[in-house]
């Protein structure tokens, strides 16, 4: 359980070092909701959140040693944005955009009333550090899963002045020993017949991997508003898709998104016969009572049939989740989380210079029968995943009520036209579904953004 005066685990304490060179690591998920949301009885709902430990808790980042949890007043009106003017759909924009303030639990609320002809919108944005997984975890249980039991706040007594400045000093002594505590400890991780198998099979299948990719036209440096690109796609055809060529939904997710993004670059110029994608899948790792984030690099190759796409691709993430390469690489964070914020600033030049991944996707399985918030029926849930690090495009991807909701999240400066996207993951569905052996179908429904042409610098 988190608790204050914590240490942040490794995995979330590089996360938060890396924080201060981007323009914000947070997850969101645009809810749409049949009807209209009443202010006060949403209040009421975020109230449950102070069942959760941590949001109720921000970051405190010393200038030395790791970060830790801090207790903090929890004001639920001052995380309740409300859209009073203007087009609601550029106010998310905007919101997506910005940080979190970090004098505060790391989360926020933002309501458009009107945003559909239907009713309401709400975006709820956390920062990776306070969640487990794309769809937020115990947030998203606490707030649209009626009578969900979730982990209760268990509060300590107030400490007085002198012992909470005995508990200062002891975390100094503590966090310089912890820092060559938790250094050794991953090397020594490092050095497990494990760790070298994994490391064997990635210079097997990926021998280029320690070389950054080739550049694509979304690979470049970052500075424009972020935009949300969403559509949605029957389940039962994903579903489908996978009975008859195989894998998981995160492999269909993945070769689906390489089939838009294969249209993508042909719109562009640029040729990719021969070229492939190298995307960072992000997967989450069950430890005790919360969730380890890595990463599990798939090469997506371009230029051939959906089919064929799909089946490189659950092979390869077979065999890097056979060789526990995600493990593997969550020890080496444990590496960069004990060496500070240091070694998150050398990564955080690195990769704005040239990234290691062309893009991050990300997917979420969610309840398959209707939610409610604050009273209301939940039509939809669009998920985002962070861009930044000279990556201006990522794709998320979740399951809720028979629908694959689907989230491309864009920096308007390196993806100027990226309204075409939402018809480009179309083709590549009906892609899939032609391989699957079934005539394709239009969509369940698609809703795009527009995107203001930007000047590209």
């Amino acid at each position: 359980m988190t608790a204050s005066n914590t240490l942040l685990a490794p995995d979330q304490a590089v996360l938060w070092n890396l924080e201060r060179r981007s323009p914000g690591l947070h997850v969101a998920g645009l809810a749409l909701v049949d009807g209209e949301i009443d202010r006060q009885e949403l209040l009421h709902w975020m109230g449950r959140l102070r069942r959760l430990p941590r949001f109720s808790l921000r970051v405190d980042g010393p200038p030395y040693g790791p970060p830790r949890w801090r207790t903090a007043p929890l004001e639920l009106d001052e995380h309740l944005h409300v859209v009073a003017n203007g087009d609601p759909v550029s106010a998310f924009d905007e919101a997506l955009g910005k940080p979190l303030d970090p004098r505060r639990p790391l989360w926020e609320f933002h309501l458009a009333p009107g945003y559909h002809d239907g009713g309401d919108a709400l975006l709820i944005k956390s920062h990776l550090v306070a969640v487990d997984g794309l769809a937020t975890g115990d947030l998203f249980h606490a707030l649209f899963a009626s009578g969900t039991t979730v982990e209760e706040k268990k509060a300590g007594e107030p400490a007085s002045n002198g012992a909470r400045c005995g508990a200062r000093g002891a975390e100094w002594l503590q966090n310089w020993t912890r820092i060559g505590q938790d250094l050794a400890a991953a090397l020594q991780e490092l050095s497990s017949e494990d760790t070298r198998t994994a490391l064997l099979t990635l210079n097997e299948t990926m021998p280029d991997l320690a070389l950054p990719p080739v550049p694509l036209p979304f690979n470049r440096r970052l500075g424009g508003r972020r935009r949300l690109i969403r559509c949605a796609f029957s389940y039962r055809d994903i579903r489908m898709i996978r009975a008859r060529l195989g894998g998981a939904l995160s492999d269909v997710v993945v070769a689906l998104a390489g089939g838009a993004l294969e249209r993508y670059l042909d719109l562009r110029g640029v040729s990719t016969r021969g070229r492939s994608l190298r995307v960072a899948l992000a997967t989450d790792l069950p430890e005790r009572d919360r969730k380890r984030r890595s990463l599990l690099p798939i090469e997506v190759p371009l230029s051939i049939g959906a089919g064929d796409r799909l089946r490189t691709v659950h092979q390869l993430a077979r065999l890097m989740r056979t060789a526990r390469v995600a493990e593997v690489l969550s020890r080496l964070a444990g590496v960069q989380g004990a060496a500070g914020p240091l070694a998150a600033a050398a990564t955080a030049m690195t990769s704005s210079v040239r990234p290691p991944f062309h893009l991050t996707v990300a997917n979420a399985n969610g309840p398959q029968i209707p939610q409610f918030l604050a009273g209301r029926p939940v039509a939809g849930y669009t998920p985002s995943w962070p861009v930044g690090y000279g990556q201006g495009l990522s794709c998320a991807f979740f399951a809720y009520n028979q629908a694959l909701h689907v989230g491309v999240t864009v920096d308007e400066r390196a993806c100027p036209d990226a309204g075409v996207l939402p018809d480009l993951f179309v083709e590549s569905l009906d892609e899939l579904l032609e391989a699957a052996g079934r005539t394709p179908r239009r969509r369940m429904r698609s809703v795009s953004v527009p995107i203001r042409t930007a000047a590209v610098s």
